[in-house]
């Protein structure tokens, strides 16, 4: 009998990868060597091969990340104060997989062609979900601003990611979250122009 908990391996094994090499870095050999799992294990839990393990991993992201977003954007802080801590916490994680490891969403996003519709469309909804916890975090910003600032904060990060990745350096991260803080903070709290503001 299967168990859950090599289920549970597959699929972050397959995250793994994902964060690492996009797509094109996850086959089903590559699955078994780091989930240390039977090929006939992902077969039975994933009958639809590397579309279907790619499109639960992400899934896996979206949920797990999303709680990172929550856990940042409620706080009772200010807009520039959870763009640095974000930021900052991106760089921890970064530097912490030794530059080798990015958003897996994002990794996915770069990898589509005409033939990915599926997964594209998987992709889209996981960054409209994050923009929308993110959204609901931005206190000081008008309502109807709230989606494009969050879109504005999101697409920043993801770029800073893939700059600190290629420079093996967490300075982009940091400089990109202390200066979109800054400029939101003046934008949004030292004008006045929130309506939730805490100050």
């Amino acid at each position: 009998m299967e168990s859950p908990e090599s289920k549970n391996r597959i699929i972050r094994a397959t995250l793994d990868l994902l964060s690492r090499s996009g797509l094109s870095g996850v086959g089903i050999n590559q699955v078994v060597t780091a989930s240390t799992a039977p090929r006939g294990s992902i077969y039975h839990f994933f009958p639809g091969g590397k579309l279907e393990l790619a499109i639960v991993a992400l899934k896996e992201a979206e949920e797990s990340e999303g709680q990172w977003f929550r856990g940042i954007f409620l706080q009772h802080e200010s807009i520039a104060k959870k763009v640095d801590l974000l930021f900052a916490d991106a760089a921890k994680l970064l530097e912490a997989s030794e530059f080798t490891k990015g958003c897996p969403v994002a990794a996915v996003a770069l990898d589509l062609d005409r033939d990915s519709e599926r997964l594209r469309a998987v992709c889209c909804a996981i960054f409209m979900t994050w923009q929308s916890i993110i959204a609901a975090g931005l206190d000081e910003v008008p309502e109807p601003e709230r989606p494009y600032v969050a879109e504005l904060i999101l697409s920043t990060l993801e770029g800073a990611l893939i700059l600190s990745r290629a420079q093996a350096t967490k300075d982009p991260l940091l400089r990109a979250g202390r200066i979109l803080g800054d400029m939101l903070d003046r934008k949004y709290l030292a004008s006045g122009e929130g309506v939730d503001s805490p100050h």
